[in-house]
C-alpha cells in the first residue's frame, strides 16, 4: 500500500490515518502532527511524542517531506530570498520581507505558472507542477525555524510562483495547517491569497477558509486586461468583479486589489477615474505596483510623478489607495520577478 505523506495531511486527516490505518486514537495523531510542525521532526524516527512502537508503525505507512535551502540570498533593503530544492529536482521560491513589526513571507504554490501574464517571469515556466500542501506550509514552517531568536512570522502572502486558486485543494490544506494552534497558528486575518481571477474558485475559497482576498487587476477596460492577462478570455473583467461582490467579508475586511502600473499604457488619470467606477461598490483597497522592469521585457514603469498623482485621484475621492514599495529587486525577488533563482544558484555554484 502506497506510503501518505504526513505533512500533507491536515489535523483531520491525521486523525483518519492513525484510526483506519493504524488502529490508534485522536490523542496519538495529534502529538504526532504537532511533532512535526511545532518540533519540526524530520523524520518519523524523530516524533518523540510518540512511543517507539508507534513510530515503527507509522514508518510502514507514512513519509516525511521536507525542503532544501539551495540558496539564501539577502538583498540590502532587507529582504531575503530563498531557494528551494523539491524531491524531484524542481526548484521554488519564497521571499521574506520585513516591514517595521511585519515580517512577511510571500511563499508560491506551483512550480511555475500556467497564466501567462505577459509582465510575469515566472509564467514564462509554464506550469511544470502543483506543489503539494506539504511543500506549500513548509515554506513558512521552515523560513520560521531559521529566523533568529525572537523573530516569528507575522503574515503570509500566497503571492509567489504559481496562481493559488489553481492549486485550491493542496492550497486549502496548507493553509488550514497553517492556522492551526497544533502546526503553526497563524491568524487568518494574517493570510492573504492572491488570484488572477479564477472566478468560481474565489468562491470556493471563501466557502472553506476565512482568509483575505487579493485579485491582480492591472487594468481598467476589457480590451486591456486581456492584451496582458489571457484569464481574461475565460473569465471578463465583468465576471471577476461580480465575484468580488460576492466574496464574503467579515469584520471589516476589504478585497485588495492590485494594479500593476506600465508606462503609457494603464497610467492614465481615465484609468483612475474607471478604476473608481469599477470598484465604487466593493469594500476596497488598491496597491499601485510599479512595474518592476526585466531584462526579458520591453515594459517600462510610469514616472514617480503620474503614480503619485494616479495615487491622489484615487484618496482624494475617498479610495483606500497606497503605493507599494518596490522590495528585493536587485535579487530579483520583486512582484513579477520570481523563476530566475535557479540561475542565480547556478551562477554562485
Amino acid at each position: 500500500m502506497t506510503r501518505v505523506e504526513l505533512r500533507s495531511l491536515d489535523r483531520a486527516g491525521m486523525v483518519r490515518l492513525f484510526r483506519e490505518r493504524l488502529d490508534e486514537t485522536e490523542g496519538r495523531a495529534l502529538r504526532a502532527f504537532q511533532g512535526l510542525w511545532q518540533d519540526g521532526a524530520a523524520s518519523v524516527g524523530e516524533l518523540t511524542r510518540l512511543g517507539a512502537a508507534a513510530r515503527r508503525r507509522l514508518e510502514e505507512v507514512g513519509t516525511v517531506a521536507s525542503l532544501e535551502l539551495v540558496l539564501r540570498l539577502p538583498s540590502p533593503d532587507g529582504t531575503t530570498k530563498f531557494l528551494w530544492r523539491l524531491h524531484d529536482g524542481h526548484t521554488i521560491e519564497s521571499v521574506l520581507i520585513p516591514d517595521g513589526e511585519r515580517l512577511t513571507l510571500c511563499v508560491s504554490s506551483q512550480v511555475g505558472c500556467a497564466m501567462a501574464c505577459s509582465f510575469c517571469l515566472t509564467g514564462d515556466l509554464g506550469l511544470k507542477r502543483h506543489l503539494t500542501a506539504a511543500e506549500i506550509a513548509l515554506q513558512p514552517m521552515t523560513v520560521g525555524r531559521l529566523l533568529p531568536s525572537g523573530q516569528r512570522l507575522t503574515n503570509l502572502v500566497m503571492m509567489g510562483m504559481g496562481e493559488p486558486l489553481h492549486n485550491l485543494d493542496a492550497l486549502t490544506t496548507a493553509l488550514d495547517i497553517c492556522m492551526d494552534d497544533l502546526a503553526l497558528g497563524m491568524s487568518h486575518r494574517r493570510i492573504t491569497v492572491s488570484t488572477v481571477g479564477l472566478v468560481p474558485q474565489m468562491a470556493e475559497l471563501a466557502a472553506r477558509l476565512p482568509v483575505n482576498l487579493a485579485v491582480s487587476l492591472n487594468a481598467t477596460t476589457e480590451e486591456q486586461r486581456r492584451l496582458i492577462m489571457p484569464i481574461t478570455r475565460k473569465y471578463s473583467l465583468a465576471e471577476l468583479l461580480d465575484g468580488c461582490r460576492r466574496f464574503p467579508l467579515q469584520g471589516g475586511k476589504r478585497i485588495t486589489f492590485e494594479y500593476v502600473m506600465f508606462d503609457g499604457f494603464n497610467d492614465s488619470l481615465e484609468d483612475a477615474e474607471r478604476l473608481l467606477v469599477l470598484l465604487a461598490d466593493i469594500p476596497t483597497k488598491v496597491n499601485l505596483i510599479p512595474y518592476n522592469p526585466n531584462p526579458d521585457r520591453a515594459l517600462r514603469p510610469p514616472p514617480p510623478e503620474r503614480v503619485k498623482a494616479f495615487q491622489h485621484h484615487l484618496v482624494s475621492r475617498g479610495m483606500h489607495c497606497a503605493i507599494r514599495t518596490t522590495r528585493g529587486q536587485e535579487i530579483a525577488a520583486a512582484c513579477g520577478q520570481l523563476g530566475k533563482g535557479w540561475q542565480q544558484a547556478a551562477a554562485v555554484g
